[in-house]
């Protein structure tokens, strides 16, 4: 019996919340630099067929002193208790968050500015009991989390060392800048060259060496010029805190296109009037007053 093949169950009936509403909400919910997000093909425990989503942020302002941050989901129900017991949990400890450049203690999660946001869509989700507050632990479900979660990590280790080696080239780049003054008049003392077209040459030899300190990721640690958005990969964004920092300041504008600087002359106005009006009433029962005044005399 064990060597029959049986046609699995259709999984046409799972209804999975999809990377690009992962991002959309963890880009609205977390202040972080760096998001990612994977969607396994559906598969199969016990008879009943079930999909894992996995979705990470990393940095920005998230805590860097903090162990990571566990979402869990079950068909787009958060799950608030029990999250020792949880099979995701579990995953998510298990993963060698260290190949990706994270620090990461024996059973326990990785350390450092990080939010993990897991969710199972089933139609029978194995819960550890009639509360619903955790799942329960099945080597596919753990498997499939475990799978997930190392696909989100691979391309976040990517980005890190990228992102190390980036600062790096732009720290070369501070040290040739400093240094290239004072060799420009040496040159200048010794070979009586112009001292303005030796610091001209030796400043574009230091920005074709140090080229990566400006260059932009994809998801494989390669050039694009696309602003910061990953080309190849759509489950991947990186966003500038700081450009989002200089947006949020600006004044918002209302449904007609006016900002909010423009709205507060209403206000006063409406203030004058209602002044203007007391003032015109009260002039106005004096003259009735003084009329019936004149006619009693």
């Amino acid at each position: 019996i064990q060597k029959v093949k049986i046609m699995s169950p259709p999984t046409n009936c799972l209804v999975p919340i999809g990377s690009k509403a992962l991002l959309a909400g963890l880009l609205k919910e977390v202040e972080a630099e760096f998001f990612a997000a994977s969607s396994r093909p559906p598969t199969v425990y016990r008879g009943n067929p079930f999909q894992i989503e996995v979705g990470i942020a990393y940095g920005g302002k998230l805590p860097g002193d903090e162990l990571a941050r566990v979402l869990r989901f079950a068909n787009r129900v958060p799950l608030l208790y029990q999250q020792s017991a949880c099979c995701s949990f579990k995953a998510s400890i298990e993963a060698s968050w260290k190949n990706y450049g994270l620090s990461q203690s024996r059973s326990s999660l990785p350390a450092g500015p990080l939010v993990i946001m897991i969710h199972m869509a089933s139609v029978w989700v194995p819960f550890t009991s009639e509360s619903k507050e955790a799942i329960a632990d099945y080597d596919e479900i753990r498997k499939e989390i475990r799978l997930a979660l190392q696909e989100c990590g691979r391309k976040l280790g990517t980005y890190l060392r990228r992102k190390m080696k980036m600062k790096r080239e732009s720290q070369r780049r501070d040290v040739f800048e400093r240094y290239i003054g004072e060799i420009a008049k040496g040159c200048e003392a010794i070979t009586g060259t112009d001292a303005h077209a030796i610091y001209e040459a030796l400043s574009e030899r230091a920005s074709m060496k140090t080229a990566e300190a400006d260059q932009v990721l994809d998801d494989e640690g390669k050039v694009v010029d696309d602003g910061g958005r990953l080309a190849n990969d759509d489950g991947v964004i990186i966003r500038d805190l700081l450009s989002d920092d200089e947006s949020a300041s600006e004044p918002e504008g209302d449904l007609f296109g006016n900002s909010t600087a423009t709205s507060s002359p209403k206000k006063s106005g409406r203030r004058t009037a209602k002044k203007t009006g007391k003032k015109t009433g009260k002039k106005t029962v004096r003259k009735k007053r003084s009329g019936t005044s004149g006619r009693k005399q």
